[in-house]
């Protein structure tokens, strides 16, 4: 009888508890609301972060045992966009809460670029793009290597998205979802392009106060300084050997600023063909300079650098002068290569090793004929 009475108390308050819920999910405008129910989790941890044009702010969520999960917040002006990372934070997604509009998430874990994410404007208008893209986006997912250039197979896929991403900007100028496909897909990989520029100009002047849109112009203006054709940007930086290097110091010659690091494979100088180039040409007709993110030239630095055949001009992090260098080349990926000219314009970025030596090659060619 105890049990029975009990197992009748609990059903009733679970039923209240639901009522309550419900009435409040559907009826309270002031609140932000996102429940959703994820399969294939690795794990029940969900780990939210709310950003906000003053700052993020973090909170755990746990999914039952059906991968559900509800997530409330008061009103918050500054409201932005929340981020919902699982799978110990490998794996994440990205909402755009609307007051008073309940999110609805569900889909594979596994595919999180697939999910279906409904309610609020954005959100619907980057659905409906998912939808269209929904092959390429699942092709991408099961690539084990997402990193744009990668493989052919990869590129093609970018290629296509972006093709797609395109279409709907053209068709959907006045969408906020708009600007976060320019995000993305054209300014996604630390890269700020011609096109991505192009596309922002696509926008509606209703947008130009838009945070996203607000930010790639900012970073647009920034990129400039050190696209191709740019007077490259002035350094003061001390070598390894104690010397100091300013742009002067490579006057009417040519010169390599490569920004690389010690535990990066694809950023050896064999690899970026820096060791050919450097073999090549005597340091009267070409200035090489490695900045290096290490930040100390310790004992395996020196065996390194001191066993080479080539004595490398290398700039190291002390004094954080290599994180400067890096942030005032625009430089947010490794390996990267910038060669100027002997009037210290930028003719040519690159990761790319054989590009590299080929522009090299018919500089410095043209050069001597010149001569």
């Amino acid at each position: 009888m105890y049990k029975y009475v009990n197992n009748n108390i609990l059903k009733k308050i679970i039923y209240i508890l639901s009522v309550i819920l419900l009435l409040f999910s559907c009826g309270n405008s002031n609140m932000y609301q996102i429940e959703g129910r994820l399969s294939n989790l690795s794990n029940a941890s969900l780990y939210v972060v709310f950003e906000t044009s003053e700052g993020n702010i973090i909170d755990t969520v746990s999914c039952n045992e059906k991968g559900q999960f509800s997530i409330f917040r008061e009103q918050d002006d500054n409201l932005l966009v929340v981020t919902i990372y699982y799978d110990d934070r490998e794996k994440w997604f990205e909402v755009y809460p609307e007051l008073g509009k309940p999110v609805q998430i569900k889909g594979d874990a596994q595919y999180p670029e697939l999910l279906q994410i409904k309610g609020g404007r954005i959100n619907n208008k980057l659905s409906d793009f998912k939808k269209k893209a929904a092959p390429l986006l699942k092709e991408l997912s099961n690539n084990s290597d997402i990193n744009l250039g990668s493989s052919p197979q990869t590129a093609n896929i970018i290629l296509e998205l972006r093709r797609i991403a395109q279409g709907f900007i053209s068709a959907n100028p006045k969408e906020e979802a708009s600007a976060i496909l320019i995000s993305k897909y054209f300014a996604n990989l630390g890269e700020i392009e011609l096109q991505t520029e192009e596309l922002l100009n696509m926008l509606s002047p209703e947008l130009n106060d838009y945070y996203i849109v607000k930010y790639l112009r900012t970073q647009i203006g920034k990129a400039k300084t050190t696209m191709e054709g740019a007077k490259a940007p002035d350094f003061n930086v001390t070598n390894i050997y104690g010397q100091t290097f300013t742009p002067d110091s490579f006057a009417n010659k040519y010169y390599i600023l490569a920004f690389t690091a010690l535990w990066c494979d694809m950023c050896q100088t064999e690899v970026m063909m820096l060791d050919n180039i450097a073999s090549k040409y005597s340091k009267d007709s070409l200035g090489i300079m490695l900045i290096s993110l290490d930040d100390s030239f310790n004992k395996d630095t020196r065996e390194k650098i001191y066993g080479d055949s080539i004595e490398w001009n290398l700039v190291i992090d002390s004094a954080g002068q290599a994180i400067t260098l890096f942030e005032t080349y625009n430089v947010s990926s490794l390996p990267k290569c910038f060669l100027m000219d002997r009037d210290g314009k930028i003719i040519l970025r690159t990761t790319n090793g054989i590009e590299l030596q080929q522009a090299v090659d018919e500089n410095l060619k043209k050069m001597t004929v010149d001569n």
